[in-house]
């Protein structure tokens, strides 16, 4: 006896689960889905329950794709490490620019998501070895000494999770009445005749990242300047 062929309007859906089918998930659901729960409620809220839950599905099926809350830490500190681009080590005309933008899209990561660095495992630790690779090879290639642009990449990883942080003591001098506190402060009052309070927060921390890449890393600033 034949099987009568399905009509268009039979089939299931394309991406849908059958009527009666439990939904099918990927690893990137279950990503997606705990990032989403631990920006919400913070990194402590982060359970292998609460993320089913978000999901409207049981514990039970996160196991299909993680084998515990340690593996989908790991695997969002990797998504999150993706957005930051490894360095161009041949391109050394560019060497200072890679090396300011890598270091302000990792602020703007550790901004968004301020739990990042608690969420690395092993796999993701390999990752942020690749990135330092190739940043120590950009700046290497560059003429910059091995000892240097060990300590220069270390202080740039610094400003960027200073700046993510918090820009709270940056409002507050921001306020007219704080400046009266700054009267006995002469080093404070001769920065703030400098304008420096009136930049936007982005905007100071361009002139941080200009100011340290130059001062630590000419070579840098020699390279571009050929173009």
């Amino acid at each position: 006896m034949k099987k009568s062929r399905e009509t268009a309007a039979e089939r299931p859906a394309a991406g849908r689960p059958a009527r009666g089918r439990k939904p099918i998930f990927r690893r990137e659901h279950v990503i997606e889905a705990a990032l989403a729960l631990m920006d919400r409620d913070g990194h402590a809220a982060l359970s292998m329950r609460g993320i089913a839950a978000y999901m409207g599905t049981g514990v039970a099926t996160l196991y299909n794709y993680f084998g515990s809350l340690a593996e989908v830490n790991d695997a969002i500190a990797i998504a999150l490490l993706n957005e930051i681009p490894l360095l161009d080590a041949n391109d050394t005309r560019e060497a200072r620019r890679q090396l300011k933008d890598r270091t302000m899209v990792y602020a703007d990561v550790v901004a968004r998501h301020p739990d990042f660095e608690r969420m690395v495992g092993p796999l993701a630790d390999q990752q942020i070895m690749r990135l330092l690779d190739s940043a120590l090879r950009v700046m290497l290639n560059a003429g910059v000494d091995i000892e240097r642009a060990g300590v220069s990449w270390s202080v740039l990883q610094s400003l960027a999770q200073t700046h993510a942080a918090s820009s709270r003591r940056l409002d507050s001098a921001k306020r007219s009445d704080t400046r009266k506190k700054f009267k006995e402060l002469d080093a404070v009052l001769k920065l703030a005749n400098t304008g420096v309070f009136k930049a936007s927060r982005d905007e100071w921390f361009h002139r941080v990242l200009d100011l340290t890449i130059d001062r630590m890393l000419p070579e840098l600033k020699i390279k571009t300047s050929k173009r």
